[in-house]
């Protein structure tokens, strides 16, 4: 009983009753810890969705009052994305776009036909040269008779008018004209800039001083009517062009940078400088900035039944039969070089006129030789020498009619001619001696 009371008196529980303390303590914390548990599972696991019931308003998305006004809502992806990655998609449309007109000849792009016309070629040992030319003022200019020639605009703008039709063209930079054979044409500077260079097919006696490029002779051209053209490439660094098939050999110049050749060897052309291609040939521009260059060549051979009515093309020889030469129906004996008739210019060039003799079977005209040089001529007229003499510059030799004309003239180039219908033509532009021969027939003005 003592102890018990001093338990009493100090405070101290009895050891049995610490003991069921102890006990009560374990089963409140094991008993209190099992819901903890189980919340972080059921947060770990996926919530079910709420069932939503139609009419209630339970479907109604609620307003988020807080949220921005310019914020718009976050677009839920598609249902049918899932099922779309599975089918076959087809390719998108392309693009289709205007065509690309080129505006200006100096834009990129390769190849490009500047120019053509139809040349007629004999055969005969020839020579290309390209001359530097600045064109007169219009108060200035002169016209000149050449071969059928391509007219090059490098810098500034010019005007060439045909001064048997009248007809003008204007070139601007990268611009090319081509000018038909035997055909007086003037150009005129359109700004103070102008500058050309003239591609052309000329004898090998005939090469002008002005000429910077001048060819190896020629001696593949075979007679005939040929598309003669002047194609454009333009290279950037890098590219390489197969130049097309030609006649004969054609004319490779650099107009702008270094181009490298390959054909029967490697050559390097800067501007101003050209090559002849005789076989399949490509370019290559190796530089580290763009390069410009010209092909001229003959291409095919056009045949003459769309030749004009009246032209005797099967008696025209020599280098260059002049358009009016072909147009005035004449045979031409001499060494001209190249050149075709344009069909609408071969009647007014005619030396023959429109009635015959009708007694004698034969068709008479007439001529008129005007000298544009001191000229020494004789002229046979149905085979009697009818003059034989000079004539000086601006002299002439007089109206001469007949059927059939033999001309000798001591310079080609120098020596102009005047036919019934009242129009001038050369015959050639040999700066030497030559021989031409003209006939009448059923279209031929009468003298």
């Amino acid at each position: 009983m003592a102890s018990t009371n001093r338990h009493a008196e100090s405070g101290q529980l009895p050891h049995w009753r610490w003991l069921t303390l102890v006990l009560a303590a374990l089963l409140v914390v094991t008993v209190g810890s099992a819901p903890a548990l189980h919340a972080q599972d059921a947060t770990e696991a996926p919530e079910t969705p709420d069932v939503v019931i139609p009419g209630t308003g339970d479907d109604v998305e609620p307003v988020d009052e807080t949220a921005s006004p310019e914020t718009p809502p976050e677009e839920e992806p598609a249902e049918t994305a899932d099922n779309e990655a599975d089918e076959p998609v087809d390719d998108p449309e392309p693009v289709t776009t205007a065509a690309v007109i080129q505006i200006s000849a100096t834009d990129t792009g390769h190849p490009a036909v500047m120019a053509h016309g139809l040349a007629f070629l004999t055969g005969n040992q020839s020579v290309w040269q390209v001359r530097e030319v600045e064109p007169a003022s219009v108060s200035e200019a002169a016209p000149t008779v050449s071969n059928a020639a391509f007219v090059y605009q490098v810098t500034g703008t010019s005007v060439i008018r045909n001064d048997v039709t009248g007809k003008r063209a204007l070139l601007s930079p990268g611009e090319v004209y081509f000018k038909s054979g035997g055909d007086p044409y003037t150009t005129f500077a359109d700004s103070d800039d102008s500058l050309v260079w003239i591609f052309e097919v000329v004898d090998s006696d005939s090469v002008a001083d002005d000429a910077f490029y001048e060819s190896p002779l020629i001696d593949d051209y075979v007679e005939g009517v040929f598309d003669l053209q002047i194609i454009r490439y333009v290279l950037e660094p890098g590219d390489t062009a197969t130049l097309p098939d030609h006649t004969g050999p054609a004319l490779v110049i650099s107009t702008d940078g270094d181009i490298d050749i390959e054909a029967d060897g490697l050559g390097l052309l800067g501007t101003g400088d050209g090559q002849l291609i005789t076989t399949d040939a490509s370019v290559t521009n190796n530089s580290s900035n763009p390069a410009t260059f010209m092909m001229a060549a003959f291409g095919s051979e056009v045949g003459e039944v769309t030749a004009s009515p009246g032209t005797d093309t099967a008696a025209t020889t020599g280098d260059a039969a002049t358009d009016d030469a072909a147009t005035d129906d004449t045979t031409v004996d001499t060494s001209i070089t190249d050149t075709d008739p344009a069909p609408d210019e071969t009647a007014t060039d005619d030396t023959t006129g429109d009635t015959a003799d009708g007694s004698s079977g034969a068709f008479e005209t007439s001529i008129n030789i005007t000298a544009t040089a001191e000229l020494y001529v004789v002229i046979v007229a149905d085979g009697v020498t009818v003059f034989d003499g000079p004539i000086p510059v601006n002299g002439q030799s007089g109206v001469i009619v007949g059927s059939t004309f033999e001309v000798f003239t001591s310079t080609g180039v120098a020596t102009l001619f005047t036919n019934s219908c009242g129009d001038d033509f050369l015959m050639g532009y040999e700066e030497g001696e030559a021989r031409y021969t003209l006939s009448a027939n059923a279209n031929s003005c009468p003298p």
